[in-house]
């Protein structure tokens, strides 16, 4: 009787979440766990990036170039420890310490906000290590879970864990805006070093899952294969940049998405400093921006998005978002209202974790184990934040001479515009190369 009540309760489980989800019966426990913790990730995220936001208008908007310049030579300072980790350690060990050293961070940054006055000095770190801690953190997440899981499982799969990072993304800013002005900015960084420590749970549990719907046959050799060292170079990702023109055009599309970020969020910064003088208001209402986005982005995974390249393809569904800020761009320059901005911020973000992050981290499903990890971190990192401090100065030399903003956001069109053939063309190369593996494969 045990056993019939166990089974009827599974077989509901499983109707359910087969019914959001392409996922086969095998799969379903190492999807929930894959999707925990996307979620703790994201929730340990967003519980500090309202803070991190309120650092940039405490810094001063003017001087977001400068962080964002100091951010990218920490960031090419870190790359060589990153490969001599991952040459060193099995991925279960190397990103365990990660994950470790950001908890331990977190832990230090608390003792520097529990004071009567903060320094400039710690709030501009934390802007800076905030900015890091992201594309490490989501980096690893991306490369560890293209190990886990098939190409085939990715394009079923992917939207649905993106999706329970959403649900975090959501979780974190109300967990901000309820707290903050009741225990203070200080308190709220030890709660996101509490969840960010539970992830250590997801990632040994994942590193022992054996994947029998990848490959019945030899199941085993897969488990070890994605729990081995890398080996190679401590710059063995810019190495492998430079050899592929496929991962040069993933630059180039990070890179231009990049600019597309930074340009938005100065605008936003300024309009949001012109119109909020208390601090606490500034960050709650970032938090209520936050929660906005998320709440669209979840909607967005869980009812379309595992459709969207059945429907239109993956060439399509990877152009989709970059066509849409471009317009944006246009609009921006139309009417450049602190309404509109927030407004395309929330379009950007949400499609952005909704459709192209998916989207954009199925490329790396069809290149090698290396080029998952250590290309892949170096490119969500060294080129992404390089992209976002070029940006900041350009943005701050054009205003310098006098530009508008509406005639930045008429420069910003030209560049959407580029953004969106460099992702057709990516588009046209996943196909092929997703074509080759799997007539390699039989």
């Amino acid at each position: 009787m045990g056993d019939t009540l166990a089974t009827m309760a599974q077989q509901t489980e499983n109707s359910w979440i087969t019914r959001l989800v392409s996922v086969k019966p095998a799969e379903i426990k190492a999807l929930l766990v894959s999707g925990l913790y996307f979620y703790l990730v994201l929730c340990a995220y967003y519980i500090i990036r309202p803070i991190r936001d309120e650092m940039v208008i405490a810094n001063g908007v003017q001087n977001i170039q400068w962080l964002m310049l100091l951010t990218m030579g920490v960031l090419l300072l870190i790359a060589p420890l990153f490969g001599w980790l991952t040459a060193r350690y099995k991925t279960r060990q190397f990103l365990s310490i990660i994950t470790l050293l950001f908890v331990v961070c977190l832990l230090l940054f608390f003792f520097g906000f529990n004071v009567g006055e903060r320094s400039a000095m710690t709030t501009r770190a934390f802007f800076v290590w905030v900015n890091v801690f992201n594309m490490f953190i989501v980096s690893l997440f991306w490369s560890f879970i293209n190990d886990v899981f098939s190409q085939l499982q990715a394009r079923r799969l992917f939207a649905a864990i993106a999706a329970g990072g959403t649900a975090g993304a959501l979780t974190g800013p109300l967990i901000t805006a309820g707290l903050v002005q009741s225990i203070g900015l200080a308190y709220l960084l030890l709660i996101s070093a509490a969840v960010l420590s539970c992830t250590l749970i997801c990632i040994g549990w994942l590193s022992r899952w054996r994947n029998v719907e990848f490959d019945p046959q030899h199941s085993g050799q897969i488990h070890q294969l994605k729990n081995k060292k890398l080996g190679g170079s401590i710059w063995g990702g810019l190495t492998l940049i430079i050899r592929s023109p496929y991962l040069g055009g993933i630059c180039a599309f990070i890179v231009l998405y990049a600019i597309s970020i930074t340009f938005v969020q100065i605008r936003q910064a300024e309009l949001i400093e012109a119109a909020y003088t208390d601090p606490q208001l500034r960050t709650k209402l970032f938090s209520q921006i936050d929660f906005a986005v998320n709440s669209l982005a979840l909607l967005l995974q869980l009812f379309i998005t595992s459709k969207l390249i059945t429907w239109i393809g993956y060439r399509n569904t990877l152009l989709l978002i970059p066509a849409g800020i471009t317009l944006g761009f246009a609009l921006m320059a139309a009417a450049p209202l602190l309404g509109v901005m927030i407004g395309l911020e929330v379009f950007r973000r949400a499609g952005d974790y909704a459709i192209m992050k998916p989207t954009r981290e199925m490329l790396f499903s069809v290149v090698s184990r290396e080029e998952k990890y250590k290309a892949k971190n170096f490119i969500d990192t060294a080129v992404l934040r390089s992209g976002n401090t070029g940006s900041a100065l350009l943005y701050a030399g054009l205003r310098s001479t006098g530009i508008a903003a509406a005639g930045v956001a008429g420069m910003s069109l030209l560049l959407g515009m580029l953004w969106c053939a460099v992702a057709f063309w990516l588009g046209n190369q996943f196909s092929r190369k997703s074509a080759e593996k799997m007539s390699s494969n039989r």
